[in-house]
Parts: C-alpha cells; sequence; structure tokens
C-alpha cells in the first residue's frame, strides 16, 4: 500500500532591487526603487492560489505582501527570523569602501562566509538557525497549504541549502538574483518528510 501523501507548496520571492543597491544593507530597512517594484510585479505575472503570505517585516519585504495580501484578500504573517543577516558595521558600505579599510577580512569574508563575521555583524550559523526554525514552524503549522514566503538573498539561500542538503561553504553557488521566484515542495507521509526543488529564478 502507498502512503498516503500531503504535499505543502511554498514559493520563495526575493525583493527586487532598493535605493543604495550599492552596499550592504541586510538589517537596513531600505526602500524598493520603482524598477525594483516592477521586477517584483513581474515575477507574479502567474500567481499561485497561496493561502498565507509570510514576509520579513523590512519594508523592501513586508510592502509589497502587504499588498498582494491585500489585493488576492490572503492572510499575511509578519516574521522577523526572515529578516536578512545583519552585516554590522559594514551596514551602509561598499565593498569598495570596506577594502580600503579592511581587505583582509573581507577577502577572508568572500571566501567563507560561513567561518567569518562582519564586525559586529550576525554570525552566519546564529542566522541559518533562526531562518530554519521559522521555515520549519511556518511549514508545520501550514501543512498541505500553498505560501508565498517574501524575502531577501541570504535567507532564501539559506532555505535553498536546506532542500539541497547543500552545506553553509556552497552558500555562494546557490545565484538569487533580485525578485528571484523559486518554488519548493515538502511531501509529508507516513515514513516522513522529503523536500524538493521545483524550480528556481
Amino acid at each position: 500500500m502507498t502512503a498516503k501523501s500531503t504535499i505543502t507548496t511554498i514559493d520563495l520571492l526575493r525583493n527586487g532591487v532598493v535605493e543604495d543597491d550599492a552596499v550592504f544593507c541586510g538589517s537596513t530597512d531600505d526602500l524598493l526603487t520603482d524598477h525594483g517594484w516592477q521586477q517584483m510585479v513581474k515575477a507574479l505575472e502567474n500567481k499561485n492560489d497561496w493561502d498565507l503570505i509570510v514576509s520579513s517585516p523590512l519594508q523592501r519585504c513586508r510592502e509589497f505582501a502587504e499588498l498582494i495580501a491585500s489585493e488576492d484578500d490572503i492572510d499575511l504573517e509578519l516574521d522577523r527570523s526572515f529578516d536578512e543577516i545583519d552585516f554590522g558595521l559594514w551596514e551602509g558600505l561598499s565593498p569598495e569602501k570596506i577594502m580600503q579599510e579592511e581587505a583582509e577580512l573581507l577577502n577572508a569574508w568572500w571566501q567563507s562566509p560561513t567561518k567569518f563575521t562582519p564586525p559586529k555583524g550576525e554570525d552566519f550559523h546564529q542566522f541559518q538557525a533562526r531562518v530554519l526554525k521559522a521555515f520549519k514552524e511556518t511549514v508545520d503549522n501550514n501543512k498541505g497549504k500553498k505560501i508565498l514566503i517574501v524575502s531577501d538573498s541570504w535567507a532564501i539561500r539559506v532555505i535553498l541549502m536546506h532542500i539541497l542538503g547543500l552545506q553553509g561553504e556552497q552558500l555562494f553557488r546557490i545565484n538569487v538574483d533580485y525578485a528571484c521566484l523559486s518554488q519548493i515542495q515538502i511531501h509529508h507521509d507516513e515514513v516522513g518528510e522529503q523536500g524538493c526543488l521545483i524550480r528556481h529564478g
């Protein structure tokens, strides 16, 4: 006898381009540009019939999520656990500026972002833990539903790495452009759960 399976479908949408995209703005509450807004609109040209939208409260994610939820009368949850990683003292600085003052640390971080943390920034493993905890709770509380999560690039990478079984050092092997839309499915049955990447980008 085949085990009965329930499928939870999760769409992951990254925010569009922000006003100052030349600097690190992980925890900085930057605004979308008009172009960034249109990027997100275009990404959702073929909307799914979501039961729930979950968004980072950062306005580059939240404002668009609020619009979609209002237009289609969908429940919206704001969850700070889906916020982007905090780059600490690098927030608001360009890589070029940091290179002038902390070239060795920046190069080390580029080579191994899971082992090196920007000054007063968020440790990658703590960031990963908070994102995946929130993701698991969202799935566990909404089994069998269709969910849209609106977040930022690192949070989406962490979720995709989890689904694909990738290790932290492979973080940058997954490209998540502005307004990138990915879809994953979680299959629940008597044996357990199995995640699958359906499409990306």
